[in-house]
């Protein structure tokens, strides 16, 4: 019999293809009986065994050792809230604890413990008690302190937990009673004061009170206090003043453009290629600015705005920056900070996105149109020049550009 070799060459490709892969799909067939995934395991998890509790603040640190199941797959513990809402902390089996978090301090609390595997079958529970000491909410409340702030109320706190939580204002209504006015948010930051503006200033009854994200909400401490008064600097009482080490300016965008009352057209730019002035306590060359107020006053805080359109963010913007103050010019006419006040140190500008350069959100425009606003110390003296010192731009270039400036405070009588 003649055997074609043409159909022969043209099927022993195809054919022996076939064969591979079907030894392929046996081998890995092999391979996942070997690691036990071929088939669901019917049996439930051993329960973890040698518990050992940590107490901690608002929670616990629970240790054990995990079941020998090779198919275990994560630790669930399950526990009620001050509000009665039952929540559920996981740890994989990679971790030999679990975190507890959210607890207000109590003698004892229960939490269950149960081993889950890969089939989703539950161990039987082990119930551990947990002491929760003093909930971070709670050490944060007991840090709170009210005292009387330009237009309004400062808030003192020790976060020292870096918990978020919401601060709740309350504010005395027509009728004397205490009602929710405001709120503010904070976070793992290093803030330590928080100032609630926009009271008149007479002595009223105010409260605050915290809530953090489990909803565990303090009392409200209430506190008797009279705001200063604060009225906005006139801008048309300012004048141009240069003291040694301060820069011109360039592009025909004046420093006086920074007291115009607008944010739109040109404002203060100084010269791309000088590199700044070395003045004592600094050790590197800045560029900076004296600004002559008019008036002596005692400052609450400041105001400026960025170079907004593309420039957002971006291009010679100030990012990191100082401020000092002085009631009189110095003898040596700015030649070092000899008697000047420092009442902005290590200012930062805080893009809210967090964005790349040249991508800016919503929010980041609507701060750059809100303007980036600073305090100063309650304790700072009275002051008339104010010296900005640049010390970093977004496009890390020594000039720098700024469109207006404004100041908060009580003009001396």
């Amino acid at each position: 019999m003649k055997i074609n070799i043409n159909i022969m060459k043209n099927n022993i490709f195809p054919l022996m293809a076939i064969i591979f892969l079907a030894m392929g799909v046996l081998a890995c067939q092999e391979e996942q009986d070997e690691r036990g995934l071929a088939a669901p395991d019917p049996s439930p998890p051993g329960i973890v065994s040698e518990i050992a509790v940590t107490n901690l603040p608002g929670g616990a640190k629970i240790e054990y050792k995990l079941p020998g199941d090779q198919d275990a797959l994560l630790v669930e513990a399950s526990y009620r809230l001050g509000n009665g809402e039952t929540v559920t902390a996981k740890s994989s089996i990679f971790k030999n604890f679990v975190t507890i978090e959210g607890l207000r301090q109590a003698e004892s609390q229960e939490v269950s413990l149960v081993v889950v595997d890969r089939s989703n079958h539950r161990s039987p529970p082990v119930v551990v008690s947990i002491s929760p000491e003093t909930a971070p909410i709670d050490k944060l409340f007991a840090t709170f302190e009210l005292e009387a702030d330009f237009g309004g109320v400062r808030l003192n706190y020790n976060n020292e937990d870096e918990i978020r939580a919401e601060l709740l204002f309350y504010a005395q209504d027509e009728s004397e009673r205490l009602v929710y006015s405001q709120s503010a948010f904070i976070s793992s930051d290093n803030r330590s004061k928080h100032a609630f503006r926009g009271f008149p200033a007479e002595v009223a009854k105010f409260g605050i009170a915290a809530i953090d994200r489990w909803d565990n909400a303090t009392e409200i401490m209430e506190a008797e206090v009279l705001p200063l008064e604060e009225v906005l600097f006139d801008i048309y009482d300012f004048n141009d003043i240069y003291l040694d080490g301060d820069e011109t300016d360039a592009f025909g965008w004046v420093k006086t453009n920074m007291w115009d009352g607008s944010i739109e057209g040109s404002g203060f730019h100084t010269p791309t290629t000088t590199p700044g002035a070395l003045i004592p306590p600094y050790t590197e060359s800045y560029h900076m600015f004296t600004v002559d107020l008019g008036v002596t006053g005692k400052l609450s805080r400041f105001k400026f705005w960025q170079r907004a359109g593309p420039f957002l963010f971006r291009h010679g913007n100030p990012k990191r920056f100082e401020l000092w103050g002085i009631d009189e010019i110095p003898a040596d006419n700015g030649a070092s900070f000899d008697g000047w006040t420092r009442l902005v140190e290590n200012g930062e500008v805080i893009k809210p996105s967090g964005g790349p350069d040249g991508s800016n959100s919503p929010e980041d425009v609507a701060q750059g149109a809100a303007g980036e606003e600073y305090e100063f110390p309650l304790e700072a003296p009275p002051v008339r020049y104010i010296r900005f010192v640049n010390i970093e731009t977004w496009g890390g270039a020594k000039f720098l550009n700024l469109m207006e400036l404004n100041f908060w405070g009580q003009p001396a009588e």
